[in-house]
């Protein structure tokens, strides 16, 4: 069994923690085990390669992509918020993207 990977600093906005962990529950529900890593900034005002949320899958063909996209707004809708996750969608071959994600350091 592949376990998924979920990164949040527990430091962040509590709506925002509430919003990815909706988001997680939806993902885990529409694309199984397609689904292979979920990270987010410690804020929605953060970004990375101007995202705050990255969201690694085995394959980014467009059904998968439109799975994400329909999940992000239901988890916005159910958190009363419209456009929050700014997300990043990329495979695992994409390492340097990931290892951005992880290493994010915000400026004090």
């Amino acid at each position: 069994m592949k376990v998924v990977a979920y990164v949040i600093d527990l430091r962040a906005d509590k709506t925002w923690i509430r919003t990815i962990e909706e988001l997680k529950k939806l993902l885990l529900q529409s694309l199984g085990d397609k689904l292979l890593k979920i990270i987010a900034l410690p804020s929605p005002k953060d970004r990375v390669y101007d995202s705050n949320l990255l969201i690694v899958v085995k394959d980014d063909r467009s059904n998968v992509v439109d799975s994400i996209i329909d999940s992000i707004c239901k988890a916005e809708e159910s958190m009363g918020l419209d456009g929050l996750i700014s997300p990043l969608i990329v495979t695992e071959n994409e390492r340097r993207i990931i290892e951005g994600f992880l290493n994010y350091e915000r400026d004090q």
